[in-house]
């Protein structure tokens, strides 16, 4: 065993320069008077750490924007769960020899560039569109920026409440439901009974993998809505504190240590709820 230690060493690597640094960075800038950074202009005696930062967490644009990401986040994955699961569940229960192909259908868009995805989806829903303009099918909802975002996010990210709802109604025992059945119990009753709650790790784990990204994102909502302020979400907050004309490295950085914990505090309950994983496999 100890042969192959060796061989995990360029992982360890890794993880320090573009994990473990970056992180301790975003730490020490967290907690720190130092608005701008630049290696070549760091002057260490100008570093001094403070906790007023964090009263920028009841900013009021921060909290809109926080608000906003939640409600918008929260919108989509309902509305993933509720096309998701229905999808899941027939290919699942699909006689078709090949159904993996079935699923391919809906993990395909995963494997492009997710701008694309996002400009391809954005373009069909506005004025000027593929589907206008060949088929004369409008589905214009420009004026609609919120819906926009919603519906975008929830094409986007589909596929991650389809995959694992699937891996767990696959690997469930159909005896079970055969049982269940046979004591007299109708189908339905026993998709309640006894499916549902089986395949719940499932849609714990799905509401998870696309909240997360929905909520904490930028690129939909600058993309959908061109950057307009009015409908900001808290990623684009975020980038804009590294990025403006005048950078705040600690707010921004203090901001995303918050996002950070938010999400392992999401992937706690995962661990708990899915403790073996199969559904993230």
């Amino acid at each position: 065993m100890n042969n192959f230690k060796k061989y995990s060493i360029p992982y360890i690597v890794w993880i320090v320069l573009f994990t473990g640094i970056p992180l301790l960075l975003m730490v020490l800038f967290a907690f720190s008077t130092i608005e701008t950074f630049s290696v070549y202009t760091f002057d260490k005696d100008s570093f001094g750490f403070t906790f007023q930062n964090f009263a920028t967490l009841a900013d009021l644009s921060f909290l809109k924007a926080f608000g906003r990401s939640i409600g918008y986040a929260l919108v989509a994955t309902v509305l993933s769960i509720l096309l998701g699961y229905p999808i899941a569940y027939f290919i699942s229960k699909s006689k078709f020899r090949h159904k993996y192909l079935l699923l391919l259908i809906f993990i395909m868009p995963m494997w492009t560039n997710m701008l694309l995805r996002i400009q391809t989806i954005n373009n069909l829903l506005s004025e000027n569109s593929f589907l206008s303009n060949v088929f004369h099918i409008s589905i214009n909802l420009t004026n609609y920026k919120s819906l926009k975002i919603i519906l975008v996010m929830t094409i986007v990210y589909l596929p991650f409440m389809i995959l694992p709802i699937y891996t767990v109604l696959e690997k469930l025992d159909p005896s079970y439901v055969e049982a269940s059945t046979d004591l007299g119990a109708s189908h339905i009753k026993s998709f309640f009974k006894i499916t549902l709650p089986l395949s719940l790790k499932g849609v714990v784990s799905g509401i998870m993998m696309v909240f997360l990204p929905a909520a904490m994102g930028f690129t939909i909502p600058q993309i959908v809505t061109n950057g307009d302020p009015e409908y900001r979400m808290v990623g684009q907050l975020i980038e804009r504190q590294f990025k403006s004309s005048h950078p705040f490295f600690n707010i921004g950085s203090l901001w995303s240590l918050i996002i950070i914990i938010f999400v392992l505090g999401s992937l706690y309950i995962i661990s708990k709820v899915d403790e073996e994983g199969e559904t993230l496999l």
